[in-house]
């Protein structure tokens, strides 16, 4: 059973999408559904909590990132936060801590929303 929970909240400046229980190619169409939307909208800042997340394989990473990206600078960003050891040292391994915002933790990410994560 995948056990996968998405919600989203309004938590300014970002919409909160927290992300709890396992994430891949079969529940990664479930979080697309609701990140889409978002994405459409001018300005959006989202914050993905990824601290209840037990698992993520490739597919998921690929729906992070691609809504990290996305959202021109401009307009807004999208950030990161609560990664675990083991996906913090993932996303390193793949060069992508240097090329996305990724807080600590959600306090940091809400402390400092317009700063350069460490």
């Amino acid at each position: 059973m995948h056990d996968f929970q998405v919600s989203v909240a309004q938590s300014p400046p970002f919409t909160l999408v927290t992300l709890s229980g396992e994430l891949d190619v079969i529940t990664v169409p479930r979080l697309r559904e609701r990140v889409e939307p978002l994405l459409a909208r001018p300005a959006t800042r989202i914050l993905f909590d990824v601290e209840k997340l037990r698992f993520i394989d490739s597919a998921g990473m690929r729906v992070l990132i691609d809504a990290c990206v996305r959202t021109p600078p401009k307009d807004g960003d999208g950030a990161l936060c609560g990664m675990s050891p083991q996906m913090r040292h993932l996303f390193s391994l793949l060069g992508l801590t240097s090329r996305l915002t990724v807080y600590p933790t959600r306090a940091d990410a809400l402390s400092r929303p317009a700063a350069t994560a460490p």
